[in-house]
């Protein structure tokens, strides 16, 4: 099999000078979304939309506007086979579904203790939590690692390339905490909110089938920075989802709920870790009796993850269950308590806090070389199309008039001769075939005939053979 591809290659401005063109995730996403919701409305393009246009139409002979769904992969995320195939029967199965998502698994799971510790939360969050979700046709989640989008519906209306998904992701002034969370820290997760809120009647959802393989951070500062992005977006994210105006259910069966409670076990997580010290200390001091129902209920979470394993086979789930049970203070604890602390640290991006005069921590942006929109020419394709080919014309008129005046010597070389000469002619017969071959090529497209060309085949042949071809253009 093989595929033709597009590369663009971001170089940033002269300005940027540590890693230019380095604009994050979104950035990319952007170019690609503006470009096919111009090529959807039909409306003015920017220079780079118009070349992408003529490079997918007429140089890889497909349409941008027959594409139907949009694949999100990482660099550095390599995709089971077949897991590609999966993602496309789902959307076809299901015209409802509009965001897919598969399994995410780690490749390197033993190469140090930080990556043996993510393997199990990995199964549990890109897999339990999501096949939850799924049962609700809403993945609060699809990773911009390994997801499917669908463009539009069947009858023509645009789904992640609308303009109210394309303008609210495209958002640019970032001037509150809550914003900089969403745009800039947990865009993967803020772009599946803006499906979930403008299609609340379609589905997000999950397939098992389609699998990934990821590389997890394998040094513990690289770890605590990951985790510590994922947490404070989720929390504004989730935040999002519950103000809602549509979720699928109702009262405590309702997908509202559900995102409730996550929201509120994200924020106690610290306090679930002394919950379950305290009641640890009591069940062995026996100091006073204790609700053995709690005991119960957490023993029966993680009975019926075993459960899981068994009926699938996995057995290796049950070891890396055991390391994630041993480091849970990490993941409940430290790791939270870490990433609120530092909610207002902002790493990806160009915004550096310092104290200002009254003591208090204020916000400021690099600043930006000043842009005017208008110094950019927009303009359609139809005009772009038809000022390449009246281009294209002039050119081929250009070069058809260049090879006549060679073929009679003005440039000053004598190409080969593209005038086929019949074998067994002597040479006046072949200079009297080729003199009736120019002429007739002359008189059959006169536009591209001149004085100059004229004054040309006159000293070149005889008097009675131009005017027998030419009469009525010398006159």
């Amino acid at each position: 099999h093989f595929c033709t591809y597009l590369v663009i290659a971001k170089i940033g401005k002269p300005t940027e000078k540590s890693r230019p063109g380095n604009r994050s995730k979104r950035d990319s996403q952007m170019l690609l979304l503006h470009f096919l919701n111009r090529v959807h409305f039909e409306v003015l393009m920017l220079p780079l939309d118009l070349e992408i246009y003529h490079q997918m139409k007429n140089v890889t002979s497909v349409h941008p506007s027959l594409y139907e769904y949009l694949l999100m992969v990482d660099t550095d995320t390599e995709g089971i086979p077949d897991s590609l195939a999966c993602l496309v029967a789902c959307m076809v199965h299901d015209a409802k579904v509009i965001g897919i998502c598969g399994e995410t698994q780690l490749t390197n799971e033993d190469f140090s203790w930080t990556t043996m510790i993510q393997v199990y939360e990995y199964f549990i969050s890109h897999h339990m939590a999501k096949a939850f979700e799924s049962l609700f046709g809403s993945v609060t989640c699809l990773p911009g690692c390994f997801c499917m989008y669908r463009l539009c519906t069947a009858r023509g209306m645009p789904l992640i390339i609308s303009k109210n998904v394309v303008k609210d992701y495209s958002e640019n002034h970032v001037d509150t905490l809550h914003k900089k969370n969403l745009l800039s820290l947990g865009e993967d997760r803020y772009l599946t909110t803006l499906m979930m809120k403008y299609f609340p009647q379609y589905k997000m959802t999950f397939t098992a089938d389609a699998k990934c393989k990821t590389t997890a951070p394998d040094t513990w500062s690289v770890l605590l920075s990951q985790r510590r992005r994922w947490i404070n977006s989720t929390v504004h994210n989730l935040v999002e989802l519950v103000f809602l105006p549509e979720m699928c259910g109702f009262c405590c069966f309702s997908m509202r709920f559900v995102i409730f409670i996550d929201l509120f076990g994200t924020l106690t997580m610290p306090c679930t870790l002394f919950y379950l010290a305290y009641l640890a200390y009591l069940a062995i001091s026996k100091i006073a009796d204790i609700g053995y129902i709690s005991l119960i209920l957490i023993g029966a979470i993680y009975g019926l993850q075993a459960i899981i394993f068994v009926l699938k086979r996995q057995w290796q789930h049950i070891g890396w269950m055991i390391i994630y049970l041993l480091a849970y203070p990490l993941w409940s604890f430290f790791i939270p308590i870490y990433a609120f602390w530092h909610m207002d640290d902002f790493s990806w991006g160009n915004t550096r806090i310092v104290v200002g005069d009254d003591g208090k921590r204020q916000i400021f942006v690099k600043d930006e070389e000043p842009f005017d929109p208008d110094e950019i020419q927009m303009r359609t394709w139809a005009e772009y199309e038809g000022k390449i080919f009246k281009r294209q014309q002039q050119i081929q008129e250009m070069e058809a008039v260049a090879q006549a005046i060679d073929e009679f010597g003005n440039a000053g070389v004598r190409p080969v001769s593209r005038f086929t000469q019949i074998p067994g002619l002597d040479p006046a017969q072949q200079q009297l075939q080729r003199q009736q071959q120019t002429m007739s090529l002359y008189s059959h497209n006169p536009q591209a005939f001149n004085m100059p060309q004229m004054q040309q085949v006159q000293q070149t042949y005889s008097p009675g053979m131009y005017s027998a071809y030419f009469g009525s253009m010398a006159n």
